[in-house]
């Protein structure tokens, strides 16, 4: 997928009609990747290169990339922070990590979100998967 970033973002003069419908997928990628590359260097370093895509359009789609985004849900939590953690995911991480800073710690946040990854899965990202799936 990184390959069909790299070749919509440089050239669509060669598209043919089965083109279509991957350029437009790579081009909506594009597009939210764009839009949170103030982030990209943290979400290499924690990830790598390789592993980068799918968390820069999970921070895209929570948070539209942004540090300070809070949201209340319709149960009274909110989800905060550029990876929208929830007041309760973020409690029990906050035990089990022994984290000492808030989910609008942007380098903490990510940290913990790459272990929330690896080690609990996707899911807790579900809300927005619609977004973030490719």
């Amino acid at each position: 997928m990184l390959e069909l970033i790299i070749a919509c973002a440089l050239s669509s003069s060669f598209l043919t009609i089965d083109d279509i419908s991957e350029y437009k997928q790579c081009k909506a990628i594009e597009y939210k990747v764009e839009a949170v590359e103030e982030h990209i260097p943290l979400i290499v370093k924690e990830f790598g290169i390789d592993e980068a895509l799918t968390p820069l359009l999970i921070i895209y789609c929570e948070s539209s990339g942004n540090k300070n985004a809070v949201n209340i849900n319709k149960n009274g939590t909110s989800d905060k922070g550029l990876w929208q953690f929830n007041d309760k995911t973020w409690a029990w991480l906050k035990n089990k990590l022994n984290i000492k800073s808030s989910p609008f710690n942007t380098i903490v946040s990510t940290k913990v979100a790459k272990w929330l990854m690896y080690n609990d899965g996707l899911h807790h990202w579900n809300a927005s998967r619609k977004c973030w799936d490719i």
